[in-house]
């Protein structure tokens, strides 16, 4: 992931994608670990535009593209793709497009590029928009999603995500109308009443909170777009856990600036890959597993049993986060702790919640290594939090390590609260580490984790946290 520039925010993009999936796997499926479901039958329009001739051109709408529509690919869609088309090009490949959506079960649009807001309207702007041409250039993006109304199924999935510009370099096009910063909300419809076994699924998505600035990104792809890429065709991922993840990966990899938001109508399901339910996960899968599986603690893993089961499902599925996750657990609960670091490590970078706060708790303890890394283990849990694990949550402010602290430890601490503003007299601490708390609007609780992060004293963190 790039990290977040703030100079980079004035190259912004609209990405918006309609992605969807039609597998239904029931509890009780999944609970014998099978899955019934149909063959793909996917639509995708994938948009993008960089190269724009009256306005800064902008570095990835069309890397974004590119890089979702090969992902689309791999997962069964037929393609429509524009990169860079000029707006009467860009027209036909939309029709054509919507001609093909009769019998789709999935459709999926992405747009990539510069888009506007007129009188509460969204546009998509053609690389080929002049300034003074006027707003008859520009392209509805409510005109799209009523092409899809009436060319789809009425039980076809639809998602849309916005990831909105808020530097605007057209703005003077509203001509008499108002032109607004960023783009206007858009409400879901209702769903159809079909009687379909097969429910419904709508998403709108925003890559940005509203009226904030989505970044164009550092390198070759936009935040929320290398979010998406980590995450779309991961096995056994559920596509509204997806939606969640890739928010926290973007929370975090632009340090709180940008901060994506989601709304769900949903009666089902989905996956763009369902799971493979293996002896693996009977034996080791977390009660966090997005499968609807119970899960089995810690404590209750057989290692003897779990950890080959597990070695051959990731041998089989090297790409599942979830049974790297597993076999990283059974490896842990078997005391093979630096085989297990690798394996949690592996996880992590999959973007695995639970595995990532695990692979902090390993660095906090010191466990399979020389000793510990209290800074790297709260940048972890940190992101793991950020991802939504409640487990690292609890780890970050459940703890007062105040009592704990050495003399050097409180000293450290007293001269980290001064540096930010608190008085701290060496028999008032706890009432200085409480308002450096509200300061910052951390938990308050005595010395947690999130406040030793907060300040960075890391050093004062007294031994004895243990892997599990």
């Amino acid at each position: 992931m790039q990290q977040y520039n703030g100079k980079s925010a004035i190259l912004c993009s609209l990405s918006a994608l309609f992605f969807l999936s039609f597998i239904v796997l029931a509890s009780q499926a999944l609970a014998q670990g099978t899955a019934s479901h149909k063959a793909l039958d996917g639509v995708a329009l994938v948009i993008g535009n960089s190269a724009y001739q009256s306005a800064g051109a902008l570095a990835n709408p069309a890397n974004d593209a590119t890089a979702i529509a090969e992902k689309l690919q791999g997962l069964g869609f037929r393609l429509h793709t524009a990169v860079d088309q000029p707006g009467d090009v860009l027209k036909e490949t939309i029709d054509a497009f919507a001609r093909d959506l009769s019998s789709a079960d999935v459709i999926f649009v992405f747009y990539a590029g510069h888009g506007m807001q007129i009188d509460g309207r969204n546009f998509i702007a053609p690389v080929d928009l002049a300034r003074t041409g006027g707003p008859k250039q520009l392209i509805a993006v409510d005109t799209i999603l009523s092409t899809i109304e009436v060319h789809a199924k009425p039980d076809a999935a639809k998602i849309i995500v916005l990831d909105a510009c808020r530097d605007n370099p057209f703005s003077e096009l509203g001509h008499g109308g108002e032109t607004s910063r960023g783009l206007a909300r858009i409400e879901l419809p209702k769903p159809a009443v079909t009687g379909s076994a097969g429910g419904y699924f709508r998403v709108v998505a925003f890559a940005t909170a509203a009226g904030q600035v989505a970044s164009d990104g550092n390198g070759q792809h936009s935040p929320y777009t290398e979010s998406l890429l980590r995450f779309i065709d991961q096995p056994g991922l559920e596509v509204s856990e997806m939606f969640r993840m890739a928010a926290g990966d973007v929370l975090a990899s632009t340090g709180g600036m940008q901060k994506p938001e989601y709304l769900v109508q949903t009666s089902r399901t989905l996956f763009f890959r369902p799971p493979n339910i293996t002896e693996c996960d009977r034996l080791a899968v977390d009660a966090r597993n997005f499968i609807g599986m119970k899960g089995i603690s810690f404590e209750d893993i057989d290692a003897i049993k779990a950890v080959p089961a597990c070695l051959e499902a990731v041998a089989t599925e090297p790409a599942s986060a979830r049974l790297t996750h597993n076999l990283a657990r059974s490896l842990e609960k078997a005391e093979r702790l630096s085989e297990a670091l690798e394996q949690y490590q592996a996880a992590a970078d999959k973007g695995h919640p639970a595995a990532i706060n695990a692979l902090g708790i390993m660095y906090l303890a010191g466990c399979g290594m020389a000793k510990p890394d209290v800074g790297k283990a709260l940048q972890l849990i940190s992101r793991a939090r950020d991802l939504g694990d409640l487990e690292a949550g609890a780890t970050l402010t459940s703890h007062d390590l105040l009592p704990f602290l050495s003399d050097d430890g409180k000293t450290a601490l007293a001269d980290a609260l001064s540096n930010a503003g608190i008085s701290a007299r060496p028999d008032a601490l706890g009432a200085a580490v409480s308002a450096f708390q509200e300061q910052e609007r951390l938990k308050i609780g005595g010395l947690t984790l999130e406040t030793v992060h907060a300040l960075k004293i890391y050093e004062t963190v007294p031994a004895g946290f243990r892997c599990h």
